[in-house]
Formats: structure tokens, sequence, C-alpha cells
């Protein structure tokens, strides 16, 4: 697990290193420069000229002073100023002095463009901008752009917005992001993301105490945190103890997304799943499904009640909604699920179109996952609103009904009300029709299995997106379907999320 924290959280997190623990801060900075150097010195020809284009605040420092280390190591290193050096900060002057006593060289601006000179770092402006970039530093921003060189950032991309992504007006296209001591929320959204290029995330030396005393910051999972958050599975278990799913979904020629639900859920590792739809998708299903177990929730428009209790008392969860429709007969089926149900219950789709927010108030054991237009449904918010801010819309909406959030977008949102786990598996591909479906049935397989309804949606959203991040390596993004990430399922958990 990693934080991923906002401008005012790294702000906080260096402040109280530094004032609390004691840390000075320029021992922090020298930190970050190592970091910052070392990654150079292993990805770069030692034939390289480095340009390091410096701002005069504390990342302007960071850039002085991996320039330094590299001229100490032998490297072609220069150093290119920028701003008014009456205004640079203590920690910076200090690290210009450094580098004009080791001998740096410090060039004018058309250095940029310069053959000398094939790698830039940019270490103009750190996660704490909070305005438009103009003037001095949008001409050289748009040089270094334009420049067609290797280009890494130090600790975000200027003129990134730390703390959403957003591009203040213009900002450096970076190949790599070195960012120090976490990840920043502004290299995970969109667009920040994309101008982010690679993000390695550099241990600087910040103390445990001073991660601890940031409250409730983001975070989001790796690989190593697969084992984990998946659950296990006893030797001696069986269908039965593995988990039962009911998936009551579909509509007359809307078969596949229960299906999909259905094939997610098994490919999870749940015991048994039953899907409980419309009389005439009885074969589409079992043809597609095998293993599942099936039964109709009616007769034409007529809702079976006893079909329905059965399908909550039979199951450990239940999953509400994939291709039900909006028609009476699907209020109908919502409305009844949502008043008996006291089973986890995953709402998806037209369960979610269908569901009143005061249905779901107070009722802990319901997980939405809505993409952006359902949940301006259920919110009575606008879409752009929603998508502006979808950390703390979800964040808000999981507080005020104590359910839990799955906001679906380029980068998923989970909360509780409380925490926020942020979503960094996935790709572009994922992008098809399906695959919401199938992420609603991993969510149900692994609540079938025990996990809390928090777990078991943080792990379904990341699982979901290391599926599909293994069928692009394999294969590419345009071709993923629903079929390909339930294939790619199978290989990250086979391989303990490395899909090799």
């Amino acid at each position: 697990m990693r934080y991923v924290l906002t401008a005012g959280e790294a702000k906080e997190l260096d402040e109280h290193a530094i004032q609390t623990v004691g840390f000075p801060g320029l021992v922090l900075m020298e930190k970050a420069a190592m970091t910052l150097a070392s990654v150079l010195m292993e990805r770069e020809d030692r034939r390289s000229g480095f340009l390091f284009v410096c701002g005069t605040g504390n990342n302007g420092g960071d850039g002085l002073a991996a320039a330094r280390l590299l001229i100490q190591q032998g490297y072609r290193a220069a150093i290119l100023l920028v701003g008014d050096t009456q205004k640079m900060t203590a920690d910076a002057k200090t690290q210009m002095a450094l580098a004009a006593a080791c001998q740096v060289p410090a060039v004018q601006a058309d250095a940029v463009a310069s053959p000398v000179y094939d790698v830039i770092v940019d270490a103009l402006f750190g996660v704490g901008l909070n305005r438009a970039v103009g003037g001095v530093y949008e001409n050289v921003i748009r040089e270094i752009n334009g420049a067609e060189k290797k280009v890494y950032a130090a600790d975000i991309p200027s003129g990134i917005n730390g703390s959403d992504g957003a591009v203040m007006n213009v900002a450096v296209n970076a190949d790599v992001t070195v960012t120090f001591g976490a990840n920043k929320r502004g290299l995970v959204l969109y667009p920040g993301c994309r101008y982010a290029g690679e993000v390695i995330v550099g241990d600087i030396g910040y103390p445990q105490v001073s991660f601890e005393a940031l409250e409730n910051p983001a975070y989001y999972y790796e690989p190593d945190d697969l084992a984990r958050v998946v659950p296990g599975r006893k030797p001696d278990g069986h269908k039965g103890s593995f988990g039962r799913v009911s998936v009551i979904g579909g509509s007359e020629g809307m078969s596949g997304a229960p299906l999909f639900s259905a094939q997610a859920a098994y490919a999870a590792g749940a015991g048994l799943v039953k899907i409980f739809s419309a009389a005439a998708n009885r074969e589409i299903l079992l043809s597609g499904v095998p293993e599942a177990l099936f039964s109709p929730y009616g007769t034409g428009e007529k809702v079976d009640h006893e079909a329905l209790r059965e399908a909550i008392s039979w199951a450990d969860c239940v999953v509400l909604g994939p291709g039900l429709g909006q028609g009476g007969r699907a209020e109908e089926i919502v409305s009844y699920v949502l008043r008996h149900c006291d089973k986890p219950l995953v709402l998806d789709g037209d369960g979610i179109t269908l569901c009143q927010k005061e249905q779901i108030t107070g009722r802990r054991n319901v997980i939405l996952t809505p993409h952006p237009k359902e949940f301006s449904k259920i919110t009575g918010k606008e879409v752009s609103l929603l998508k502006k801010d979808l950390i703390g819309e979800a964040l808000s909406f999981a507080e005020r009904t104590g359910a839990i959030v799955v906001g679906k977008d380029a980068r998923t949102v989970v909360s509780d009300g409380q925490e926020i786990y942020l979503n960094v598996s996935g790709n572009s591909g994922m992008g098809t029709g399906g695959s919401g479906d199938v992420l609603t049935g991993i969510i149900a397989g692994f609540l079938a299995q025990g996990a809390d309804t928090f777990t078991a949606a943080k792990a379904g959203v990341y699982v979901h997106g290391l599926a599909g991040d293994w069928f692009v390596r394999n294969f590419n993004e345009y071709s993923l379907t629903a079929t390909g990430l339930i294939e790619g399922m199978r290989a990250v958990l086979r391989y303990g999320g490395t899909g090799k």
C-alpha cells in the first residue's frame, strides 16, 4: 500500500518531519537530490549531457543539488536558473552556493534547445503550485516541450496541480517523474497523469510518525498487497464454504450483463452462483455459464416475490441490477430486494438508477458501483461536477449514506465515508461493454468468501484493473473485452498480481 497525497498533505508531511521531528530541511533536500540523481545515473548513458531547469523554490533546490551530485560523479551537467534569485528560499540559496562552489556550469535559456544536452530535468515548480503559469516560466516550459529530448520531472511536472492533476495553463510533458516521499494525487489523476509519464516514488527518509500525523490520506494498492487483500483459500474448503452469490439481473434481450457478473464471481473464487433473470434468458445464460444455477424472477411482467425471497435467503451476498432494465417490473424487483435484503448487496447498473438515496441510507451492507451518469442520478448532481471532484463526492456520499461507494472513472475511487482508496491499476481498453459487470462479479465473489464490504470493493477494483493490464501487456488495449478481463483475472490471481 502506498499513500497518495494532496499538495497540502505533502506540505504537512514535510513540515512535520522538519518542525516536529527535527529533520533539517537541507537533509531532506539532499536525500531528494540523491534519489533523483540515482535514477538519472541508472537510466541514462554516462555520455549524456543533463540540463537542470531550476526555479527559485525548494523544488529548484532539489534540482540544483542533483546537478552537483552528477558533476561529482563525472557526468556532464549544467543549470538553467529561471526566476528572481532575490526570491529564492533559504535552502535553495544554499544549494545554489554549493553548486557554484563545486563549479557546476550555469547556462542561459537557449541551452534548452542546444544539442549539447540530451536530457532535461524539470525542477521549476513543486506540488505547491496554485496559480496559472505565465511569463518566463510559460516560455521555458514550452521550450522544454518543443525540444524533443528526454525529460525527467523532479517531484511533479511543473505546471500540474499537485492535488487534482489540473494543468495550470501549461505544463511540462515528462517521460519520467521522480516524486519524493509519497505519490501525489496530481500524478495519479487525469490530466496530470498523462504529463507525468512513468512515476517513480523515491524514499527520502520521512519518518513513519510524520505519515501517521496525516489525517486519513488516500492510498492505493500495489502487487505485493494482493495476497493480503484477496480472500484466502482453505485447502479443505468446498463449494459451500467458498460462498454463494445470487445475481439478480437481465431482462428479455439483455442477458449479457448478468452473465458476465456470474462468470466473474466464479473466477474470483465463489463456490456457487445462481442467476435470477427473465425466464427467456435461461438457455443463453446456462450455455454461457454452465456452472451456474438459474431461476426466473417471474413470468411476463409479473414478479415472483417467492423467487426473490429465495435469491436473498440462499445467498451469502447479492448482486442487484446488471441489465435489469428500468421498467415497472425492474422497479418492483429493486424495491423488494432493498426492503428485504440484509446480506451484503452490490448495486450496479439499473439497480443504482432505480434506487433512491433514502433506500440505502444507513445500510452498511450496500456497495454502489456507479459510473458518472449513474452517480449523477442518485446524487442529483451534474456529471461535470462529479467528475471534477470524484474523490470528494464519493467520500461525501458514503459518509452521508453509510454505503460503500465505488465511483468508476478513469481513476476509480472507493470510499466508506472515512477512508479513500484511489485505484491506479487499469487502462483505456477497459472502457468496453461488460467491464462494469465483471467488476461487480469480482466484488461479489470476494464478499461470498467472507471479505468485508470495504475490503471486497477495494480488492475487486484493484484486481479488475490488474486483469485489464495483464491483457494489454499480452495483447493490446483495442481488443480488450469483458471476456478478456476474466481471462486476465485468472492470470492475475494465479501469479499474485504480477501477471507473468
